[in-house]
Parts: structure tokens; C-alpha cells; sequence
């Protein structure tokens, strides 16, 4: 048997990461798969390639925590842990000074507030419309007939100021529509789409001051949102080495921390 392993399951609506850690901490093996319509099922194909390139095997796993929103469905788990904890831990692990965390997925937008020692504060979540989430970029991506990356590409070349003035997804892209027709440049369209984006996000933070960081899929592939996160919240934004598995990252974390909590915890009653 090899030295044993800790892993982190983050089953989020678009994508399910996991992060295999060791005994000290180190990132060994992790993977990103479409969740598709099983949770389940994604969970294991994430898992067998991240076990794969850890070079061990599932008899290795000493503990593993699962988050996100299929973290039931994942019978491998010791222990659920909410995303909000998970992309917590992670971000902090990364970068010890952050005091906010801005985490855009799929489905949802959370806004993560710490204290000085890092323990969780307050959070904003915008769980009710698709505006501001990764669906809602990939929609009007659709509709204007490039992909989500080429979105990105087109952002990254505008030099004008504009804004989208509608947040809502269906209202958004007849605006787009209506800009087209009045011939303004893709690129512009394109930012003013990333700063609505980041406009939504900065009413949603419950505080500002202090280091900011930015977890989720869509931190990780458009780096036109890093971009106009930092011009309206006027301040530096820190991308992780892995935004997208910020949450697995933390996930375990978690799942070896509570391991050696418990051995040391057990080692002391022992000698009790």
C-alpha cells in the first residue's frame, strides 16, 4: 500500500474537479469532467483520472471530502462540506491575507467575506437568475455566435468604456442584438458584457476592504472578467494557481486536516 491520500470532490451543475492531496499537503493528482446528468458518475471519472496521475489506488484514499451541489451523491465521501467553506479554505491556502473571494460557477455567483483569521464573516449568494453566472456568459456567447473563449479573446482587445445596462440574461442579449445593429465594435459589445458582470458583483460584496481573490470556472477561462473585476472594484484581484478547483482544493484540505485532528486527538487519550 502506497502512503495514503486525502481527496477533495467538488460536484459542481456545469463541472466536477477533484484534488488528491498527501500526507503533507502536496497536490499529487487532480481533473475536471462536465457533470453532465450524473453526479455520481462524473464524480468517479474525475476521481479515476486524478487517482491515475496520483499513482495510486482508491485503497490508498484515507479520507475524502465532497462539496458542491451533487456532494450527496457521492458515496465515497467521509464527510459534506458547503462550497462556501471549501472555496474558503482554498483561496486562504493560496493566499493567506484574502478577505474576499469572489467565486462565479456555473449556476450561481458567491461572494465570500473573511475575517483577519480567516474565519468565515459573511457571504452574498446570487442563486435565483443565471445573470452574472457562467450559463449567462455562454448564452449570449451562443446567440452572437462565438464560444465562450472566443468571448474572452474579443474582450481582451477593447479600449472603450462600455456597459451592458441590462443584468438579466434575456434582456442582456436583445441589448447586444441592438448595439449590433447599431454597429458597435464586438470587442467593446464583448467587455461591456464582463463588466456587468463585475458591477453585479462588487453591489453583492458585503465589504471591500482587504485582499480579493477570484475562485470558479469562469475566473479560470476568462480572464476579461479578472480584467473588469479590477476596474470597478478599483483594487488588485488574485487568480489562484487552479480557480477552478479551488473548492476540491479545499475539500481536501479539509479531509486531511480533520484526519490529523482526529490522530492527534486519539494520540492524546491514549496517553491519557
Amino acid at each position: 500500500m502506497s502512503e495514503p491520500v486525502f481527496v477533495g470532490l467538488d460536484v459542481g451543475s456545469s463541472a466536477t474537479k477533484c484534488v488528491i492531496l498527501d500526507g503533507g499537503g502536496e497536490l499529487v493528482g487532480h481533473h475536471v469532467v462536465a457533470s453532465g446528468f450524473d453526479y455520481a458518475e462524473s464524480a468517479e471519472s474525475a476521481l479515476a483520472h486524478s487517482l491515475l496521475q496520483a499513482s495510486v489506488t482508491r485503497d490508498d484514499i484515507a479520507a475524502c471530502v465532497s462539496t458542491g451541489y451533487g456532494r450527496a451523491s457521492i458515496s465515497i465521501a467521509d464527510r459534506q462540506v458547503t462550497e462556501i467553506s471549501c472555496h474558503a479554505r482554498g483561496a486562504r491556502e493560496w493566499y493567506p491575507q484574502v478577505r474576499n473571494i469572489i467565486d462565479i460557477g456555473g449556476q450561481d455567483t458567491k461572494v465570500i467575506r473573511l475575517t483577519d483569521k480567516g474565519k468565515l464573516a459573511d457571504y452574498r449568494m446570487n442563486a435565483k437568475c443565471a445573470a452574472g453566472t457562467g450559463t449567462f456568459l455562454e448564452s449570449i456567447a451562443l446567440k452572437v455566435g462565438v464560444t465562450l473563449e472566443q468571448l474572452d479573446e474579443l474582450a481582451m482587445k477593447s479600449r472603450a468604456d462600455t456597459v451592458m445596462n441590462s443584468y438579466c440574461t434575456l434582456f442582456t442579449g436583445t441589448e447586444v442584438i441592438e448595439r449590433i445593429k447599431e454597429g458597435q465594435a464586438r470587442e467593446d459589445i464583448s467587455m461591456g458584457l464582463f463588466r456587468s458582470i463585475a458591477t453585479r458583483v462588487s453591489e453583492m460584496m458585503p465589504a471591500r476592504n482587504g485582499p480579493v481573490s477570484a475562485t470558479g470556472g469562469v475566473a479560470a477561462h476568462c480572464r476579461a472578467l479578472i480584467r473588469a473585476l479590477e476596474e470597478v472594484l478599483e483594487a488588485e484581484v488574485l487568480l489562484p494557481p487552479m480557480p477552478q478547483h479551488a473548492g476540491a482544493y479545499g475539500a481536501a484540505l479539509i479531509a486531511l486536516e480533520s484526519t490529523q485532528a482526529e490522530r492527534s486527538l486519539a494520540g492524546h487519550v491514549a496517553k491519557g
